[in-house]
């Protein structure tokens, strides 16, 4: 679920979206860091993502029990403390079922060659990869661990995967890698995944999601 460039009322189109895609959805996503939508990062403000949130849930809760899909809220990975510390706030507050951390970079990394590292956007891939862990494993923090999160950024080996769980992910999703290595990189990673949290001592993922906390 995301913003119009043209809308007037972000709020209640987010509201109608929820309502009108609960029954088909298997769960909703609230999209208020993508860089290319303009005016859309205001909506991870405290105020207006409390707002939010409690109007997209009222939505989503007027559909019969069946139809309740999970909802999770997507943020940015180019966040100060002051938001990730109001955003978890808010987040546990509003009883959601998660956190998607995080999607691309308006940040450009001093190592890029690219010609293309002029362009605005959002910048996906491996310069993601250690930004959005950082406030992936920052959102495992400053929410205690009380609601599960999904990992994405930078992702294209088993390491990365398993550097996301130990952060706190429980899920992780990759996008970028796909164009690169092809849909076969999903059984690579989950693969030598398998080999990684056995070495560690580990009897399944779940066991590792926030290792690093620990």
């Amino acid at each position: 679920l995301g913003r119009n460039h043209n809308s007037n009322a972000p709020i209640a189109d987010f509201a109608a979206g929820a309502k009108s895609l609960a029954g088909v959805a298997d769960y909703m996503v609230v999209n208020v860091s993508s860089p290319n939508t303009p005016g859309l990062w205001a909506l991870q403000g405290r105020d207006h993502l409390a707002d939010l949130l409690e109007a997209v849930l009222a939505a989503r809760n007027a559909a019969p029990p069946p139809d309740r899909p999970p909802l999770l809220l997507k943020i940015a990975p180019d966040l100060t403390e002051a938001d990730k510390k109001d955003i978890a706030e808010v987040a546990v507050a509003a009883g959601i079922d998660g956190l998607i951390a995080t999607n691309t970079t308006i940040g450009r990394p001093t190592g890029m060659t690219s010609p293309s590292r002029t362009q605005a956007g959002g910048l996906s891939g491996r310069p993601l990869f250690e930004p959005s862990t950082g406030v992936l494993a920052d959102m495992y923090r400053l929410t205690q661990g009380k609601l599960p999160l999904i990992g994405v950024g930078g992702i294209e080996t088993a390491r990365h995967a398993y550097a996301k769980i130990r952060a706190g992910a429980s899920l992780v999703q990759l996008y970028t890698a796909l164009i690169f290595h092809g849909p076969g990189l999903v059984n690579r990673i989950k693969r030598d995944l398998a080999q990684l949290i056995r070495a560690d001592g580990f009897g399944s993922v779940a066991a590792a999601v926030g290792a690093d906390h620990r």
